[in-house]
Order: C-alpha cells, then structure tokens, then sequence
C-alpha cells in the first residue's frame, strides 16, 4: 500500500538522524522540534502531493498556518503529524511514531500509524477494520479491541495531572501504563489496553490517524464532554477537547470520568 511505504520512508528518514547530531528549537508553544520532524515533515508532504494523483492539501504541525478561511474550503484533505511524540525521541526513547490521516467531511476515514525504531504499522479504516504488521516483510494481521477486567489504563509519562490519577484512582483495580504518542491507542486498537484520558490540550493531528485505527479496530476515540467521535477541521482552532481513547464505551468509565471532573478541583 503506497500510503504504508510512504510512512516507512518518512519513519527512515527519522531513523537516519543521529541523536548525537540532533539540533533541537523550541516552537512558539515551547514544544521541541528537531531536524528529524523536519525530515520527516517534507518526505510526507512531497510523497502525499504525488499519491495516485491526488491534489488533496495536506495539513502538518510543521506548516499549520494555513488560515481557516482557507481551510474551511476543504471537504478532504491529508492531516500528518511527521514526528508524534517528539520529547520521547529526544530522551531516546523508541516510542514516538508517523501519523497520517485523510480527513473527510470531518471524519478520518484513513490512519496509518508507523512505529520508525521498530517498523511496525498499524492501519484502520472505520468502516472496514483495522490491521497491524510486525515488519516490512511481514503479513497484515487484523486487529481489535478486547476490554478486560481489570482496567487496562495507559498514559502519557509528560501529561499525567492530578485530574488523570484522580480518574484512575475512580478505576477498582486499574492497572496502569506509561507510553509516548499515539502508540497508545494502538494498544487499545491490538487489544493490549482498554482505555487513554486525556485532560490537557492536544492538537488534531495528534489524534486523527490513531483515531481512525482505533475506531477501525471496534474501538471510540470521543470528545469528554459530550461523547460524540472527535471531529477535524469543524472549528477555526486546531486544538482537540479533552478525550477519551476506550475499548468501548463502558458506562463505568462514564462515571469514574464525571468523578474525576468533580472531584480535579481539590486534588
């Protein structure tokens, strides 16, 4: 699929950078960029404009400043995050990954997840399923979501507030795990976890490729507040609500997430 093989090429691209060599800047949020974002950015900007002859526009981190007025004249169009998961590549962490979605009527339809250390893929249509592939050579397994008991909750290692512990604290027995990027959802889309909260702000690139996955695998990836799929490009802004990454749409974590809004206030 011409859309994996560009991943890996930008996934290569990431791996070539030596760390050693690795210039680092600070954006206007103070969030890292290096040169592999970079790297990573232009391989999939230059691949995704030549893809089967699309002209579909393609919205990166690394060139979000198209106004709205602009993009709110897009009914399809590719979302990439080039390098999700920037600080743990940094700390040399492997967990950090490529992200592309094709966005439509503002819904992804499409999402790949490459993982560069390892080569692993993940791949989710909503509306057909959701696939993993251990290594370039390997075949497409398909995959999906198996809630257990007890919770299985995953979190990020630089985004864990109170309002999270709190959650999980609401959770009987959960047990919990740290993990970078959007691997997370994976977990939860291969059925190794059941659920990821998130409170602080995120972008939508940082969701849309992992959503169409994990929604591909029988899972929901929905907006806190009133539970409905996280939508892109609806809004002048490009910063997501708080979410709820889940296996299923439990009532049980419903009310361990109302618990955790009441009660962030005092811990």
């Amino acid at each position: 699929m011409a859309i994996v093989a560009l991943c890996r090429q930008a996934g290569a691209a990431i791996e070539e950078i030596a760390r050693s060599q690795m210039a680092t800047q600070l954006k206007a949020d103070d969030s890292p960029v290096t040169a592999a974002d970079i790297a990573a950015h232009t391989c999939l900007a230059e691949g995704l404009a030549r893809l089967g002859g699309q002209s579909w526009p393609v919205l990166s981190e690394e060139s979000a400043s198209v106004p709205w007025l602009t993009r709110s004249q897009w009914s399809t169009y590719w979302l990439i995050d080039p390098l999700d998961g920037t600080k743990e590549y940094i700390r040399g962490s492997d967990e950090y990954s490529v992200n592309v979605a094709l966005i439509h009527r503002h819904r992804p339809v499409l999402g790949v997840v490459e993982k560069p250390r390892s080569q692993e893929v993940w791949l989710g249509r909503p509306d057909e399923g959701a696939w993993y592939q251990a290594a370039p050579d390997a075949g497409w397994a398909p995959i999906r979501v198996a809630a257990e008991q007890p919770t299985r909750v995953v979190v990020s290692r630089f985004h864990r507030g109170a309002r999270t512990q709190h959650l999980i604290d609401a959770i009987p027995g959960a047990r919990v795990m740290t993990l970078g990027s959007s691997l997370k959802c994976c977990l939860i889309a291969d059925g190794r976890a059941d659920l990821y909260p998130r409170f602080g702000p995120t972008s939508e690139w940082d969701t849309a490729a992992a959503q169409a996955v994990l929604e591909g695998a029988g899972g929901a990836l929905v907006d806190s507040h009133d539970w409905a799929p996280l939508r892109y490009n609806a809004k002048a802004s490009l910063l997501n609500p708080g979410f709820v990454a889940c296996a299923r749409l439990d009532g049980a974590w419903r009310e361990a997430w109302k618990a955790s809004r009441t009660g962030s206030a005092t811990r």
